[in-house]
């Protein structure tokens, strides 16, 4: 199933949800918040906002929506900001620079990993991905 979200001002993206995903009115309210949280977020701040239009939605549904939103790459989750913490993406290789004063989250090209040829010339490695978080204080925060 492929979904048009506004997520991003005017930016579109398209979520492609696997064809078995049926698309309830409980898990339109989890895309459209998660669509509208800025920066890092928690699966309880969705729940939050989703519920205002869907109440009878529960906790678990959000979690299982946010879940499906993980393994399709449209939310990654921030493994230094704290339990269950997300953020939403852009397809393509890209890192987040997150602020510990305000939890605004910006993407950035910039990459600090080796490269996969010096990785498999010097290790023997083959690197199939990787994932970097930059924790520290934003230009508005500074």
């Amino acid at each position: 199933m492929r979904i048009i979200l506004n997520t991003l001002g005017d930016a579109m993206r398209e979520l492609r949800l696997p064809a078995n995903v049926r698309m309830t009115p409980q898990r339109r309210a989890v895309l459209d918040a998660v669509a509208e949280q800025k920066g890092a977020f928690a699966v309880v701040d969705v729940f939050e906002v989703a519920r205002r239009t869907e109440p009878s939605l529960g906790l678990a549904t959000v979690y299982r929506t946010v879940e499906l939103l993980r393994s399709t790459g449209f939310v990654q989750p921030l493994a230094g900001a704290g339990d269950a913490t997300y953020v939403r993406c852009h397809p393509g290789h890209h890192h987040h620079l997150v602020c510990q004063e305000c939890g605004s989250v910006e993407e950035t090209t910039l990459c600090g990993a080796p490269s996969a040829v010096l990785l498999a010339e010097e290790h023997g490695f083959t690197v199939e991905s990787h994932e970097l978080n930059v924790y520290g204080t934003c230009r508005a925060c500074a």
